[in-house]
C-alpha cells in the first residue's frame, strides 16, 4: 500500500506542476479537441474529492481527540483524496478555456479547486510532521474543509446561479403580487419562465452560445448565432425552433435532464413573441377574448379579488361622497373596497379630500390625476391605511408630499408622473414594502439618474417614459398577406403597413429593396413567375424596415403520377410519393406529416405524364434546418425524356451548403434547362454524405426534407 502511496503522491506532484505551468502560459493555449472532452469529465469527477476531503476532516479531528488512533488510514485516505483533487482541478482548468463562462464568476472557483488541490498535496508530503501538532493539523482540516466549501459554492453558482447552496438559509426577498391590471407580458409571463427554465445556463456568470438572457438588452442581442428570434418567419426563430425540436436532439432546449418547459409556458412565450414581443405590452390591453389574456387573468388577481379585513361602508354613506367631480363606488358588488377618481380641476377643493376620511378605511385606489393636490394635503392622504392604488401624477407635490405614503402600508402601484420630483426625493418610497410598479414619466430626475434610482429602490419597478427625439427609429416589416404560395395562374400581391405615409418597395429577383430604384407597390400588382418576393417599408424619418419575404412557386405542369423508388424514412413518410404532387405547402414544423425525409438513401422519383410536355425547370422544395441535420441535397439530378428505359440527364446542380449555424428556412432549388419534350421525368437527390467539420453532428449523415416539386 506504502508502494501506492509514493506513486499517487508523486503523480499528484506531476499534476500539480503542470497545473502552475499551464496556469503561467493560460492566455496562449489552445486546448485540443480530446482535452476538451477530459474537461468535460469536471462535473462527474468533482464529487468524489469533496467525499474524500470530509473523510479526512473527520480522520483528522478524530486524531487530535484520540492522540492514539492509527494513521494508516488516514493517510491513505489522504492520498486518495489528493490525487482526486489534483485531477479534478486540471479537468476543471481545461473547462474553464471553453467559451460561454464568465471569466470573474469563473476566477474564484478556479483558484480556491488549485488551492485545495496544492493544500492536500502539502498535507500529504507533511503527514508526519502535521499530524504530530494537533493545533497545525486542525488548521489543515479547517482550511481544507472551508476551501472545499467555498469551491462548491462558487462552482453551483456558476452552473445553478448566485447564492444556489445558501439560498435555503438566506431571507428570500419577497416579491410582491402583481395584478393584473399592473402585469406585463413578458416581465410577469415570460421572464419568470426564462428565469425558471433558461437563465441557469444563460446568465451573466455562465453564457453558453455566447447567449445572456439577464437583461432585455441582452435577451434582444443574442447569442453567437445571432437573435434568437425572428418575427419575419412563422416560427419566429431560432429560440422556438430548439424548443420544439424533439428531446432527444442535442439542439433541444433546455437541454435533456433540465426541467422541461409546459404546454402552457410555451404557448405564452409563443404568444409573446406573435404580439411583436414588446417589453411594454400589458396583459390588460389584450382583446377581451385573446387566449393570453384569459391566461393572465388567471395568474393575477385585481383590486376586486383581493382579500380584505375591513367591513363594507354603508351605501347611502358611499352614495352621499358622490358629487359633480368625485366619483366614489364600491369595486365590486360584495367587496367592501371602494374607489375614488376626481376630475376638473378648476373645480377641486382640498375640504373634498378630507370629506373621504368618513370612508378612509374602505378606499383603496384614489385618482387624483391633475388635480392641484400639495404637499400639506398629503398628510390626508396618508391616512388611507388600506390604499393600494394612487394616482398623483402632474399635481404640484414635492419630495416632502412623498414621505406621508410611508404610513400607507399596502400601497402596490404609485403614478407620479408629470411632477417636479428629482432623484433624491424618491428615497421617501424605500419603506413601502407592498409597492411594486412607479410611474415617474416626465419627472425632474436625469436620464443618468435613473438606474442609480432604481438600484436604491430594489424590485420597484419604474417607468421612466420613453424620449425618441434623438433616436432614428426602424419601421415594422411589411406584412405579405398572400397565402398561396403556388401560382397556376396570375395572383395579385398583396402587401400592407400599418404606418400611414409608409412606401413598400418589393423584389421578385431575391434581392433586398432598396429606396430609390426598387418599385414602389400599389394595388393591382400580379404576379405569375416563380422566384422570390422580398420587401420593405421606407418613411421619411424612420429607419427602413428588415426584409419580409415569402418564395412563389410556379406549377405549369402537374404530373398525373409520382412514384418513389427508394422510400422516405418511415418517421417523415408524409403522404408518401403524393406528398410531392398535392399543391400543399409544408410549414416549418418538419413532423406535421407534409415532408418527406431522406438520410440513409437518396430520394430517387419519377414523375409520369399522360402526354409529352414542353418542360425547361424543375424546382425542388425544400427545408433546410442545420440544428437538425438537415441540409440542402448534395446534388439533384434531372432526367427526362420519351421513353422511361432511355432517359438522360437534363440538369445537374450542387446547391451550396452552409457555412455556420442558422435558423431553419424554406428554400427552392431551380433546376432550369433548354426546353425538352418530354412524358417522363426522373428527380435524384442525395443527401449530404458527411456533415462538415464546423458542424456539431460533423461526419454524419445529413437529411434532405421535400415537400413538393414544380414543373414549369
Amino acid at each position: 500500500m506504502k508502494k501506492t502511496e509514493n506513486i499517487l503522491i508523486n503523480t499528484s506532484i506531476a499534476i500539480n506542476a503542470l497545473l502552475w505551468m499551464l496556469l503561467i502560459f493560460e492566455n496562449r493555449l489552445v486546448i485540443p479537441e480530446w482535452l476538451q472532452v477530459a474537461g468535460r469529465l469536471h462535473p462527474m469527477i468533482l464529487h468524489f474529492p469533496v467525499v474524500l476531503v470530509i473523510i479526512v476532516v473527520i480522520f483528522a479531528l478524530n486524531k487530535i481527540v484520540n492522540p492514539k488512533t492509527q494513521n494508516a488510514a488516514f493517510k491513505t485516505w489522504l492520498v486518495f483524496a489528493t490525487i482526486l483533487a489534483s485531477g479534478t482541478a486540471l479537468s476543471g482548468f481545461f473547462l474553464s478555456n471553453e467559451d460561454g463562462y464568465n471569466a470573474e464568476a469563473l476566477y474564484s472557483h478556479k483558484w480556491s479547486g488549485i488551492i485545495l488541490s496544492f493544500l492536500l498535496l502539502l498535507w500529504s508530503l507533511g503527514f508526519e510532521w502535521i499530524n504530530q501538532r494537533k493545533f497545525v493539523s486542525g488548521m489543515a482540516a479547517v482550511a481544507s474543509l472551508a476551501t472545499v466549501l467555498l469551491a462548491g459554492h462558487w462552482g453551483s453558482s456558476i452552473t445553478h446561479g448566485d447564492n444556489f447552496v445558501l439560498a435555503p438559509i438566506l431571507k428570500a426577498e419577497e416579491k410582491p403580487a402583481i395584478l393584473f391590471d399592473d402585469a406585463l407580458v413578458y416581465q410577469d409571463m415570460v421572464r419568470p419562465i426564462l428565469e425558471i427554465k433558461c437563465m441557469n445556463c444563460h446568465n451573466e456568470n455562465k453564457a453558453k452560445g455566447e447567449l445572456i438572457m439577464a437583461t432585455e438588452a441582452l435577451l434582444v442581442k443574442g447569442g453567437k448565432t445571432g437573435k434568437i428570434w425572428n418575427l419575419e418567419t412563422p416560427g419566429f426563430g431560432l429560440m422556438m425552433d430548439r424548443i420544439h425540436l424533439a428531446p432527444e436532439n442535442k439542439k433541444h432546449m433546455p437541454p435533456t435532464g433540465k426541467p422541461q418547459l409546459t404546454a402552457e409556458e410555451i404557448f405564452i412565450i409563443e404568444q409573446w413573441l406573435a404580439k411583436g414581443a414588446s417589453f411594454q405590452l400589458r396583459v390588460n390591453s389584450l382583446a377581451e377574448n385573446d387566449t393570453l389574456r384569459k391566461t393572465g387573468s388567471t395568474m393575477f388577481g385585481n383590486l376586486a379579488s383581493q382579500q380584505y379585513d375591513f367591513e363594507a361602508a354603508d351605501a347611502g354613506t358611499i352614495q352621499k361622497q358622490n358629487t359633480a367631480n368625485r366619483s366614489v363606488y364600491q369595486l365590486a358588488m360584495d367587496v367592501p373596497a371602494v374607489a375614488v377618481d376626481f376630475y376638473g380641476r378648476s373645480q377641486y377643493l382640498a375640504a373634498q379630500l378630507k370629506e373621504l376620511l368618513e370612508i378612509k378605511e374602505q378606499v383603496v385606489a384614489l385618482n387624483l390625476n391633475k388635480m392641484p393636490v400639495n404637499d400639506a394635503e398629503m398628510s390626508v392622504v396618508g391616512q388611507f391605511k388600506n390604499l393600494r392604488r394612487l394616482n398623483l401624477s402632474f399635481t404640484d407635490i414635492t419630495g416632502r408630499g412623498l414621505l406621508a405614503l410611508q404610513s400607507l402600508p399596502h400601497l402596490q402601484q404609485l403614478s407620479i408622473s408629470g411632477t417636479t420630483l428629482t432623484a433624491k426625493d424618491f428615497s421617501a418610497l424605500q419603506k413601502n414594502a407592498s409597492l411594486h410598479t412607479i410611474f415617474a414619466w416626465n419627472t425632474k430626475v436625469k436620464d443618468t439618474e435613473q438606474l442609480l434610482v432604481q438600484q436604491q429602490l430594489g424590485n420597484k419597478r419604474i417607468y421612466w417614459g420613453f424620449n425618441g427625439d434623438t433616436i432614428t427609429l426602424q419601421l415594422n416589416a411589411p406584412i405579405i398577406e398572400n397565402e398561396i404560395q403556388i401560382i397556376t395562374s396570375p395572383v395579385e400581391l398583396k402587401l400592407k403597413h400599418f404606418l400611414p405615409g409608409v412606401s413598400i418597395r418589393y423584389s421578385l429577383d431575391g434581392t433586398d429593396p432598396d429606396s430609390m430604384f426598387s418599385p414602389v407597390y400599389k394595388e393591382g400588382i400580379l404576379i405569375n413567375s416563380q422566384g422570390m418576393l422580398k420587401a420593405k417599408a421606407f418613411k421619411k424619418g424612420w429607419a427602413g424596415s428588415s426584409v419580409s419575404q415569402l418564395y412563389f412557386f410556379k406549377n405549369k405542369f402537374k404530373p398525373d403520377s409520382v412514384w418513389a423508388k427508394q422510400q422516405p424514412d418511415n418517421a417523415y413518410k408524409g403522404n408518401g410519393a403524393a406528398t410531392l404532387n398535392d399543391n400543399v405547402k409544408g410549414d416549418q414544423n418538419f413532423r406535421n406529416g407534409k415532408w418527406l425525409g431522406y438520410k440513409e438513401n437518396e430520394a430517387d422519383l419519377f414523375l409520369f405524364f399522360k402526354e409529352p410536355i414542353a418542360a425547361s425547370g424543375v424546382t425542388f422544395s425544400s427545408l433546410i434546418d442545420v440544428g437538425s441535420y438537415i441540409m440542402p441535397p448534395q446534388t439533384i439530378e434531372i432526367w427526362g425524356g420519351g421513353n422511361l428505359q432511355n432517359l438522360r440527364i437534363l440538369k445537374k446542380i450542387e446547391p451550396l451548403q452552409p457555412l455556420k449555424e442558422m435558423p431553419l428556412y424554406q428554400a427552392g432549388f431551380e433546376c432550369n434547362f433548354p426546353t425538352e419534350k418530354v412524358q417522363y421525368i426522373r428527380i435524384i437527390a442525395k443527401p449530404v454524405n458527411k456533415l462538415p467539420l464546423w458542424h456539431r453532428g460533423k461526419g454524419d449523415k445529413g437529411w434532405i426534407f421535400m415537400d413538393e416539386i414544380f414543373v414549369n
